[in-house]
């Protein structure tokens, strides 16, 4: 039994390990194409907007998401204390910029939401990663008010948050690829290569908070 146990422990490492790299393949992908698109021409207006929400939500966001995960080889060496600060910085860094890029769009328009779907999911993500980046303060801070929050629900309500903002960005990321004039002349399959990219990497990112998740979801009932 105890073989058997470790085998499967085994097959199931090395597809975790798997899917690390094949998501960490199209977080590359969508980011250098997009940015290699926005930077060899001038880097103002949509393509400043464009660049800074694919590298600030596609890139640092989904790479501070997967710090925790267990088939990643980046951080597996480190303790969970290096983990949670490599997040904290990921993520305020990517939160960061992908709230630039919204709040650079929105003044372009006057403050108005466009009434296409990737401006409604996009304005949606910059609210919840507002919402996303204060929890996670408090969930680091959340030593220090246990007394008055409790820290695993807070730190449950932020991954729900997270995961909230991020599968939301990534499907504005998904209709901005054709409701945004910058990506036209790309040809459409290659479009449509990009749309099912950004996809995979949206579930494969999610994967390890869904875990994380589901874990904090049985201590609170426990």
């Amino acid at each position: 039994m105890g073989d058997e146990k470790s085998k499967s422990t085994s097959v199931l490492q090395h597809i975790e390990s798997a899917l690390y790299v094949i998501n960490q393949l199209c977080i590359g992908f969508v980011t250098i194409w997009v940015s290699w698109t926005c930077l060899r021409q001038d880097l103002s207006g949509i393509r400043l907007h464009a660049w800074l929400v694919t590298f600030g939500f596609v890139f640092l966001m989904a790479e501070g998401m997967m710090c925790f995960y267990d088939g990643s080889w980046l951080t597996v060496r480190y303790s969970r204390k290096y983990k949670t600060a490599f997040h904290v910085v990921l993520q305020i860094l990517g939160g960061g910029m992908g709230v630039a890029g919204c709040l650079i769009q929105l003044i372009r328009d006057d403050w108005a939401i466009s009434v296409t779907l990737h401006a409604r999911l996009g304005f949606a993500a910059f609210i919840l990663c507002l919402i996303s980046l204060l929890s996670g303060l408090v969930a680091f801070l959340a030593r220090c008010l246990s007394r008055t929050i409790s820290p695993l629900a807070n730190k449950t309500f932020h991954v729900v948050l997270s995961i909230a903002a991020f599968v939301i960005a990534m499907m504005a990321q998904f209709y901005g690829y054709t409701q945004t004039r910058i990506f036209k002349g790309q040809g459409q399959d290659f479009v449509v290569l990009m749309q099912v990219v950004t996809m995979v990497l949206m579930v494969l990112t999610s994967i390890g908070a869904i875990k994380s998740l589901y874990q904090k979801f049985g201590s609170l009932t426990s």
